[in-house]
């Protein structure tokens, strides 16, 4: 089970990381040709390819597979450097994992309740909610119901086309979701939190959030450019950029989205092609996805190996011998004088030559060890379970699927 999360884990932060990496190298390019609304629908391939990661039933025919041999090799060498050296420190490395990923959790929610805290008992007004600090909004705030939260001096700060051109803005969030993307993003990181792809990745993704939302604003009002960039001028920097929240204005570049407001908007025949582009590279990625998913071999072709084990139990011993599945657990119990020795075994290949064996000793149901060791097909090795116990192992390979 540990080494199955493990193993999840690693194929998300690989084909995932993947993924984030080529939208990064490609947003600006597709922000120039098609628009920043495509550049910011192209980030939908990181979700399809995690996704996919994380369905072993999604499998492509053999000759396509090698479209993510690189992915697959990745996969495959990481999870190998794991097995090498494994032994127990799976389950802990699984805690670490888990440990982290709950402190960044409670981290998000803890800011998550300030920034609600410091927003003040919300008043409505006008269609929208009208906060008792002038710190922090205009804000889409909100999972399920997203609401729009301005701050107190909103009517005062902005002139009546400034009101309406940010409401315009904070509507697009809303009527987006972009609230509960941003929170589905922020629990990848979460999970993801030893891949620095991903949080890099995140700040790409919400500034091109933001730019995809100014430009169907001004696709929508053609010639308030001038104004919406008054409306950015004078909105102060939220200290609360982490959120999920949709900030009218918080730590993205300023410069880089006002020089974004000159960009025409791109024809109906480009905006066909663009999005075309985009579907070809959301579709190359779920498929660079599925075939480096063809590196986690189901059962029904998973090779067989033939394990002669040797058990030393004080002054008995047993030479039981089993056929077993790779990924499939198998076990064989014996009978002596102290008690009922069972011997649980799970094999996971490591290498065109070599298998990882965990095995869990137990003497009348109770854990005596859980030694891992990585064997060379053809060889033996044995592991000291204490001063009375001792298991010698040798695997065959007895039968190759195609």
């Amino acid at each position: 089970m540990t080494n199955d999360i493990l193993h999840a884990l690693l194929a998300c932060s690989v084909t995932g990381g993947g993924t984030m990496l080529l939208i990064c190298a490609l947003r600006i390019p597709l922000r120039r040709i098609f628009g920043a609304r495509l550049a910011y629908l192209a980030w939908s391939a990181v979700p399809a390819t995690i996704a996919i990661a994380l369905l072993p039933a999604a499998r492509l025919p053999q000759p396509i597979p090698q479209v993510g041999a690189p992915f697959q090799r990745a996969v495959g060498a990481s999870e190998s450097a794991l097995l090498a050296n494994a032994s127990d420190w799976p389950q802990w490395l699984l805690l670490a994992w888990l440990t982290v990923c709950v402190l960044m959790l409670v981290s998000l929610w803890r800011a998550h309740i300030r920034y609600r805290s410091s927003l003040g008992p919300l008043r409505w007004e006008h269609g929208v909610f009208y906060s008792a600090s002038t710190a922090e909004g205009p804000a889409a705030v909100g999972l399920w119901h997203p609401a729009v939260v301005v701050p107190a001096d909103f009517a005062t700060r902005y002139t009546p086309e400034e009101q309406r051109l940010i409401l315009a803005h904070e509507a697009v969030h809303v009527q987006r979701r972009d609230p509960l993307i941003n929170a589905l993003w922020a629990l990848t990181q979460c999970a993801l939190w030893f891949n620095p792809l991903v949080h890099y990745a995140a700040r790409k993704f919400r500034l091109d959030q933001e730019l995809a939302c100014d430009a169907v604003v001004m696709q929508r009002h053609p010639g308030l450019r001038r104004s919406y960039a008054e409306a950015m001028l004078k909105t102060q920097m939220s200290a609360q950029a982490a959120l999920i929240h949709c900030h009218w204005q918080s730590n993205h570049p300023l410069k880089e989205r006002i020089m974004q407001l000159q960009q025409t908007p791109p024809r109906r025949r480009r905006m066909s092609l663009g999005r075309l582009v985009v579907g070809t590279i959301v579709i190359a990625c779920g498929m660079g996805a599925m075939a480096a998913n063809t590196g986690v071999t189901p059962a029904d072709h998973a090779d067989e190996y033939l394990i002669t084990m040797k058990l030393n139990a004080k002054d008995q011993s047993s030479s039981p011998a089993l056929l077993v599945r790779e990924g499939v657990p198998a076990a064989v119990e014996s009978t002596g004088a102290d008690g009922v020795w069972r011997t649980e075994l799970m094999l996971k290949k490591a290498g065109d030559a070599s298998v990882f064996v965990k095995a869990v000793i137990k003497r009348d149901d109770r854990v005596i060890g859980e030694p891992g060791l990585l064997l060379p097909v053809g060889e033996t090795a044995a592991v000291a379970i204490n001063d009375d116990v001792r298991v010698q192992l040798t695997v065959g390979l007895s039968k190759r699927r195609d």
